[in-house]
């Protein structure tokens, strides 16, 4: 019964293990962030050995002796290519990348005595900065001459109503002055009408006194 009930232990295990390396934990982040592969421990127990592999090749990169205490970064794996950016959590056994590259991506797998993990690491490139400046600096360009354009219009409109109110005022002027000749002439033939009618009077006064 004690055999049976050891193999049914051992069954369940593997199956677990199993299952574990068969769920691939998909993981997105943009270049240059940092990111965080969770082990999903709280704490580690003392025969627990923790090692993080990568790639196809099962490169390990980093290790977690909990009963010797030791904890382990192999920063010339791969031809350095994670020197100095992994980061190993001593309580969890999580793994932090830092200044993520986009030649980080790929499969990294947690191995434990009792679990496996599998996380498909995808780092997406930044997008290159739209040169906005020089866009902006051409359509500045191009609006402080529609500007200027528009304005020397204005000017030249401005100039024309000048032009024409000037003209205006001068016919005005000139129509006043004529008014005011003709008024005056007028004045003045009636003035004449007026010194010729009274010197008639005089001299037909005259007359008659000396008839």
């Amino acid at each position: 019964m004690m055999v049976h009930l050891f193999v049914l232990i051992c069954l369940w295990h593997l199956v677990g293990v199993f299952a574990d390396t068969d769920a691939v934990q998909s993981v997105s982040v943009l270049e240059g962030d940092s990111v965080a592969l969770e082990s999903g421990f709280t704490e580690m127990v003392d025969d627990d050995l923790i090692l993080w592999k990568f790639g196809a090749e099962n490169t390990l990169i980093a290790q977690i002796n909990v009963l010797a205490d030791s904890i382990i970064v192999y920063d010339n794996a791969l031809a350095g290519r994670f020197r100095e950016r992994l980061k190993l959590d001593d309580q969890t056994g999580s793994l932090t990348i830092t200044n993520i590259r986009t030649t980080d991506s790929g499969v990294y797998q947690l191995h434990t005595s009792s679990v496996r993990k599998r996380f498909n690491l995808t780092v997406n490139a930044c997008l290159p900065v739209p040169v906005i400046s020089s866009n902006s600096s051409s359509l500045s360009r191009s609006s402080k001459r529609e500007y200027l354009n528009i304005t020397d219009l204005c000017q030249k409109c401005a100039d024309l109503h000048v032009h024409c109110c000037d003209t205006v005022e001068a016919v005005i002027r000139l129509v006043v002055t004529a008014l005011m000749g003709v008024a005056a002439t007028i004045a003045v033939v009636l003035l004449v009408n007026d010194v010729r009618s009274t010197r008639g009077s005089e001299l037909k006064g005259q007359t008659d006194l000396k008839s």
